[in-house]
């Protein structure tokens, strides 16, 4: 996150990462401070703090100056074990510290200190400051490789070396005779946001200091995170009530209201406690590491709510079945970018933050392999269903057949399994990876018409073209029945006691098939029969001669 620049005392402080050449100075402004030994490192390093405390003190200020000297000063440390969303102001704290800590004893003599040549001839890789815990080490696997530096457990402890020598004397300086140094003025000191009347007034007792922060800024603290989590729920509560005011619903703006909220007031917070109340050290770094991980849920919650957005808009804006392969695909495709985007975030907070995420990841891809094994049957059917969206053997509301002759209308494709409701009501679910490997008939494509064949035989005799336009008049008069193509009547055979007639004709839909044949059929009986037209029906004649019926006869009676 990208933190403005605000000038309050000290505002240096703040960014330690703008480049030097902006800044008027009499140094060479891209040269960087000698680190080559850690005699050279000690001496760059109390130069550029006696500077910083020169020109503070100065009448005529210079802010730009002192960020240059605090930046150079802050090059002869480590600092590759903070996170960086701590960086900034780690980097000054550990300036101010370390100076604080070097002003209460004295300093070995330089000609103590191993130079180049020492480095070159003993090999050596660190120095401790005599009769202390603080390490100046050689640099390696780094971009500053062969730098020696103060390392990163120097680092990491001198708040605790501040905490034991704090309450020492400062030592006789060449600087000032009444020399202090500038770390309690600057984490006791505030933003440009509170005047400093307001400050000047507050009682004694609000200007002590616990745990390295006056209890104004306890207060202030506690004030400003209750504040926060009370907008955050009065917006919480507005993003619940808040209805669609357009005639298009479909694209529910409003659900980002909560979550840019949330980011917002978080990037906020984070500025008034680090830039304006100035709290510092362990106290600022689990407030910071906290505001950045809400930072980074919200970010999520956004990701995810706008990918749901753009999703359900695009699905109903494009009036799209819900329940059909596109739909699916859309949903897919939005899904997958929401977790790309989502993987990216994490995986940069997860740098961000300090967390090897390297390995995190390594460990995670094993963890897939041994899952994608285990689920293969999850991933056949959806390839399956990837491949049915780009064959399109048939589409939501289409109706199949099926090779074990299921018929029936598809309800829902989707991405695992196929939904298939049959005539008799019965939802069937069949998985993506059987479906995509057996004989489907679909009915309704090319055209979602059916063709209905209606056999009737009539009577020897009868009126043959009367015959062919009433079965045409009884199609023509169906509702279920299309215009187009046009119904037909063919004479197929005579048969053995019948003329044999087939009226053809289409359904609307594959699933009206039986309704057009039972109504047609129903209304061609009562036709042909208010007409005189004789369907006829097979007939046997028995005939029986006398001797046969007496021997039945004596059989009986027997």
């Amino acid at each position: 996150m990208i933190r403005s620049v605000k000038y309050l005392f000290l505002s240096i402080v703040l960014i330690m990462l703008i480049p030097s050449v902006l800044f008027a100075s009499t140094m060479f402004p891209l040269e960087p401070p000698d680190t080559s030994s850690p005699r050279a490192t000690l001496k760059s390093f109390i130069h550029y703090t006696n500077e910083v405390y020169l020109v503070a003190s100065s009448p005529n200020e210079d802010f730009k100056l002192e960020l240059e000297y605090l930046q150079r000063a802050a090059r002869c440390f480590d600092f590759s074990k903070v996170p960086p969303t701590l960086l900034s102001d780690v980097s000054v704290e550990s300036v101010l510290r370390l100076r604080e800590i070097l002003d209460r004893f004295d300093l070995p003599d330089m000609n103590d200190v191993p130079d180049k040549e020492d480095v070159k001839s003993t090999g050596i890789e660190k120095w401790r400051m005599p009769h202390t815990e603080l390490v100046i080490g050689k640099v390696v696997n780094s971009p500053r490789s062969g730098s020696f530096l103060f390392t990163p457990e120097t680092v990491s402890r001198l708040e605790e070396f501040y905490n034991e020598i704090r309450e020492l004397p400062y030592k006789k300086s060449d600087l000032d005779e009444n020399y202090h140094g500038l770390y309690e003025q600057y984490i006791y000191s505030s933003g440009w946001m509170i005047p400093d009347g307001f400050l000047s007034d507050l009682p004694a007792w609000m200007k002590r200091g616990y745990f390295g922060q006056a209890v104004w800024q306890w207060a202030g603290l506690f004030l400003l995170l209750g504040a926060g989590l009370f907008l955050l729920w009065v917006m919480w509560l507005i993003n619940k009530r808040m209805k669609c005011r357009f005639d298009d619903c479909s694209w529910e703006i409003g659900r980002l209201l909560f979550p840019f909220s949330g980011m917002f007031m978080c990037a906020f917070l984070e500025y008034l406690i680090a830039r304006q109340i100035n709290i510092t050290g362990q106290v600022l770094a689990v407030f910071i590491m906290g505001l950045e991980a809400a930072f980074l849920i919200f970010s999520g919650i956004a990701i995810i709510v706008t990918g749901n957005v753009i999703m359900h808009g695009i699905i109903a804006s494009s009036k799209i079945n819900e329940e059909a392969l596109d739909a699916d695909v859309i949903k897919l495709v939005v899904r997958l970018v929401t977790f790309f985007l989502v993987f990216i975030l994490f995986y940069n907070a997860g740098s961000y933050f300090g967390v090897p995420v390297t390995a995190v990841f390594a460990s995670a891809g094993i963890a897939g392999v041994a899952v994608a094994l285990a689920a293969r049957e999850t991933l056949a059917n959806f390839f399956g269903g990837v491949s049915i969206f780009l064959d399109r053997p048939f589409r939501a509301g289409d109706y199949i057949v099926l090779e074990s002759g299921e018929r029936g209308e598809v309800k829902a494709v989707g991405m695992r399994s196929t939904r298939l409701l049959t005539r008799d009501d019965i939802l069937i679910t069949i998985p993506n990876s059987v479906i995509t490997n057996v004989k489907i008939t679909n009915q309704s494509l090319p055209e979602p018409h059916f063709r209905v064949r209606i056999k009737i035989g009539v009577a020897y005799g009868s009126d043959v073209d009367k015959v062919e336009a009433l079965l045409l008049e009884e199609a023509h008069k169906n509702a279920l029945v299309v215009d187009s193509p046009a119904p037909r009547v063919r004479f197929r055979a005579f048969g053995d006691s019948s003329l044999e007639y087939e009226l053809l004709c289409w359904a609307d839909h594959p699933q009206n098939r039986g309704r057009v044949v039972h109504e047609i059929s129903r209304d061609i009986y009562k036709k042909f029969n208010a007409e005189g037209i004789l369907i006829p029906f097979p007939q046997r004649d028995v005939h029986l001669h006398a001797t046969d019926w007496n021997s039945l006869k004596e059989k009986d009676e027997v």
